[in-house]
């Protein structure tokens, strides 16, 4: 594993060899050792940022801001649950109450399974295969099996192939998920009024939110967003701002040194990158939001 993380750091490096290389890794499961949690089980190819390098290098700003969040009283929704890494965290290392795990993508749903089983927190974490949107219904899920097994609903992409396929030159491949909204789920009796909502959903990050009017006015949860382009970042901010939210957000160096700060309603004509405001920390209560964070993953879990 030392040795094909090497080449892959190298190949990465160049577009067009990471393309062919791509194309060639198996897709094999493989068993990785996450600090906090123990054994997780991934695919070899598109989960291969979990092994390339130290498990959590890039998860510092979610984990700060859940740390802060999550207690022992919560509930939490982990919204684009992927392979369970997150739904392991929250009910391990943080000892959130119990968490339901939304995740549409079909090729997802038995690592999902497998994950929560060999972590021992199946009777503390609810899997739901539904993808929260705007509306109830069908549609079409793009999915990425090449880059990061996830993908996005095709409204997103607008028919075009997920990100990991579309750098292959490979076609779309789709396949129909069950949608609904978190206002019909919290009706229906689906899933517990979450006190905390971690999303990640791939550019559907507005839809979710607007599936949720009725909740957002009533309930005051504690909300962390990872936001997946300029406009849909730009969206969800204003939602947020206009809904009373207190909002804070993971941005660059420039715009501050800790890159975490306290965000008002003038940030929006300041954001022009796609990862100016990559993660999103809202509340209505502005006591809630952590003043500083932990750069440092290994150190919060």
């Amino acid at each position: 594993m030392k040795v094909i993380s090497h080449l892959a750091s190298i190949l990465s490096q160049n577009k067009a060899l990471s393309r062919a290389t791509l194309k060639c890794l198996p897709d094999w499961h493989r068993h990785i050792k996450v600090p906090g949690i123990g054994r997780l089980r991934i695919r070899l190819r598109r989960n291969r940022s979990l092994w390339i390098r130290h498990t959590l290098t890039h998860e510092w700003y979610p984990l700060s801001i859940l740390k802060a969040f999550v207690g022992p009283t919560d509930i939490v929704w982990d919204v684009g649950a992927n392979i369970g890494l997150y739904s392991r965290i929250l009910v391990q290392c943080l000892n959130a109450r119990h968490v339901f795990a939304f995740e549409p993508m079909s090729e997802n749903l038995p690592e999902l399974r497998h994950n929560l089983r060999s972590g021992g927190v199946e009777n503390r974490v609810t899997v739901l295969p539904l993808a929260l949107s705007n509306r109830d219904g069908t549609a079409e899920f793009q999915v990425d099996d090449i880059q990061s097994a996830s993908g996005a609903l095709d409204s997103v992409y607008r028919g075009n192939a997920s990100r990991g396929r579309a750098a292959l030159d490979l076609p779309p491949k789709t396949e129909p998920v069950e949608c609904r909204t978190i206002d019909s789920v919290l009706r229906d009796g689906t899933a517990a009024v979450p006190d905390v909502m971690k999303l990640d959903v791939e550019g559907a990050e507005r839809m979710v939110l607007d599936g949720g009017e009725k909740f957002f006015m009533d309930q005051s949860p504690k909300l962390l967003i990872e936001t997946h382009g300029v406009e849909v970042m730009k969206a969800c901010l204003e939602f947020l701002f206009r809904k009373g939210f207190h909002v804070a957000g993971c941005v660059p160096d420039a715009w501050h040194p800790t890159r975490h700060m306290r965000l008002s309603a003038d940030i929006l004509n300041k954001i022009t990158d796609q990862y100016d405001v990559h993660f999103i920390a809202a509340s209505k209560r502005l006591e809630d939001l952590p003043v500083s964070i932990e750069r440092d993953p290994r150190r919060i879990l």
